[in-house]
């Protein structure tokens, strides 16, 4: 039984590497359960991500921030790239299995193990987004500058299935998938600078904040990230380049951040 649970332990490892979270989050200025809806489970992070967008009648318009270039030097299809290298990757494992050894992990390194235990019904996520910017009209729950994509700031928001191990991530786990799913989408290997990782909670919920950097060809991309553990996961993803500095805007965002239960 020592060894069948070693071996399993493993396994759950190795699934949480191939979770990204944080490269691919789509802006959102309100979201309702029916609107969240679920977001496509996908491991390649060139298919398009299928999370359904929450209800934006109630989102206060405002610029959300890019992973594209600052002048065009990402084209679209380099942004959404770019975004999708982070989004959680589902790995098939019994969910009461799976279930179980993120408890004892979790217990283990005596992290929050209320994910696990008894996560709140929630309903959606809602956040005020930055004055003056507009939904995409190529890619859902994306928001992007009235000058997009010459000001390639963005905000990119996604609902995806519950997942407890989501938890179990690690600073060292984002960095090396993130790196991972670029060197997929781009071709080429790109260094991502952790600039800060902070385990946080949101309306009682375990979160994450994220701050790290990167680069792509002559583009220095910056991108602040929030994902959210509850009975589904939000991630929210504010991005800039070097040409236009936005954390200020993206930080007031971020403080808005509620969970509707």
């Amino acid at each position: 039984m020592a060894e069948k649970k070693r071996i399993c332990l493993l396994l759950l490892i190795a699934a949480l590497l191939l979770a990204g979270c944080g490269e691919e989050t789509a802006v959102h200025t309100s979201a309702e359960a029916e609107s969240a809806g679920t977001a496509a489970e996908s491991a390649d992070t060139d298919q398009e991500e299928t999370a359904e967008p929450a209800d934006t009648d109630r989102a206060e318009t405002e610029q959300p921030v890019d992973t594209s270039s600052g002048e065009a030097a990402v084209d679209d299809a380099n942004v959404r790239a770019a975004m999708e290298g982070s989004l959680m990757a589902s790995v098939e494992m019994d969910e009461t299995l799976r279930t179980e050894l993120t408890e004892e992990m979790l217990a283990e390194s005596e992290m929050d193990t209320s994910v696990v235990e008894s996560p709140p019904v929630t309903k959606g996520c809602s956040f005020t987004l930055p004055e003056a910017f507009a939904e995409s009209e190529d890619i859902e729950g994306m928001y992007v500058t009235k000058r997009y994509p010459i000001d390639a700031s963005t905000i990119y928001y996604v609902v995806l299935g519950r997942d407890v191990a989501l938890q179990l991530m690690t600073e060292e786990t984002f960095k090396a998938q993130t790196e991972e799913n670029f060197e997929k989408d781009y071709g080429e290997k790109i260094e991502v600078t952790i600039d800060s990782f902070e385990r946080i909670k949101i309306d009682g919920c375990p979160a994450f904040r994220i701050l790290c950097h990167y680069q792509v060809g002559d583009t220095e991309i910056t991108q602040l990230e929030y994902a959210i553990n509850a009975d589904k996961s939000y991630v929210i993803t504010y991005s800039q380049t070097s040409d236009y500095d936005r954390m200020e805007e993206y930080e007031a965002s971020a403080e808005t951040i509620r969970l509707e239960f």
